[in-house]
């Protein structure tokens, strides 16, 4: 495989995770343990990506997104790791959890 093609697909996965993650901002906001400033960071970086008012206008040499992508980027990269247990995992598509049972013992007998 080639450098640049290893190189897209970093960058691809990167993008895709972010894309990901951003997805969970709802479930974040709705958890009642989230700290409340942590809640205004993301509300407020919102806020700030849909209004008119930006560091760099829009229509700047068209960079006046960048500025917006960069602060989503930096407040999904603050609250990452809390964003994790948000994430489905793959026990809970295949297994319902409260219907396991640990520490059981067992015989099998062949006939």
């Amino acid at each position: 495989m080639s450098r640049s093609r290893s190189n897209k697909q970093t960058w691809m996965r990167a993008l895709w995770t972010l894309i990901r993650k951003i997805g969970l901002l709802p479930k974040y906001l709705k958890d009642p343990q989230t700290l409340l400033w942590k809640k205004a960071m993301v509300v407020l970086g919102i806020v700030y990506v849909v209004s008119p008012f930006d560091i760099l206008p829009d229509p700047v040499l068209g960079l006046g997104f960048v500025d917006d992508a960069v602060l989503i980027t930096y407040i999904i990269s603050r609250i990452s790791d809390e964003l994790e247990k948000y994430l489905p995992s793959e026990i809970s598509k295949e297994f319902d959890k409260g219907k396991i049972i640990d520490d059981v013992d067992y015989r099998i007998d062949d006939e």
